[in-house]
C-alpha cells in the first residue's frame, strides 16, 4: 500500500499554466490600458499644436495692430478710408510724404511704403480673412479715428480677430 501511494503520479506545480479563460482577460485588460494611453497622448499632443497656433496668432495680430496703429498715429493724411463705410485697404501719407499702404493680397496683410518696399505684417500659417479699415467721425467725437478689425487664422486654431481705433493727427 504504501509503494502504491509513492507510485501515484502528483501535479507538479511548475507544470500549471494558466486556462484560456485567464488569458483572453488579460489580453482584454491590457488593450484598454493600451488604447487609452494611446488615445489620451493623441489629445495632449494636439492641445499643443493647437496652443502653439493660437500663441502665434496672437503674435501675429499684436504686431500688425502695432504698425498699423503708429502708421496712423504718425500720418500726415488718410486717404482711404474717406468716409464711415468701411474699406478693405488704409491710404495714407505719413510725415515724409511717402504713400504706406495697407491690404490683403494672397491672405496676408500687406505694407507698402512708396510703391518700393513692401512687406508682410503678417507670415504664413497665419491666414488674414479679412480686414476693414473704417473712419468714425461726428459730433460725440472729440476726434476723428480710424478703427481697424483684422481677423486672422492659425489652423487647426479657430479664428480671432484684433480690433483697435487710432486717433487721427489734428
Amino acid at each position: 500500500m504504501k509503494l502504491m501511494k509513492l507510485m501515484k503520479p502528483q501535479a507538479n506545480e511548475a507544470t500549471q499554466g494558466f486556462t484560456l479563460i485567464e488569458l483572453i482577460i488579460y489580453l482584454a485588460i491590457v488593450s484598454t490600458l493600451t488604447t487609452s494611453l494611446i488615445l489620451w497622448s493623441l489629445t495632449v499632443g494636439e492641445l499643443g499644436v493647437r496652443a502653439r497656433a493660437g500663441a502665434e496668432l496672437n503674435a501675429s495680430g499684436r504686431l500688425a495692430l502695432e504698425i498699423i496703429t503708429r502708421d496712423i498715429e504718425q500720418a500726415a493724411a488718410v486717404t482711404t478710408p474717406a468716409s464711415a463705410t468701411p474699406s478693405p485697404d488704409l491710404v495714407l501719407t505719413n510725415v515724409l510724404g511717402e504713400t504706406v499702404t495697407t491690404d490683403v493680397s494672397g491672405g496676408q496683410l500687406i505694407r507698402t511704403v512708396a510703391l518700393e518696399s513692401s512687406f508682410p505684417l503678417t507670415a504664413l500659417p497665419t491666414i488674414v480673412t479679412n480686414f476693414t479699415v473704417a473712419r468714425t467721425t461726428g459730433p460725440w467725437a472729440a476726434r476723428n479715428s480710424l478703427t481697424v478689425a483684422l481677423t486672422l487664422q492659425v489652423l487647426p486654431a479657430p479664428p480671432r480677430t484684433f480690433t483697435t481705433a487710432v486717433n487721427l493727427r489734428r
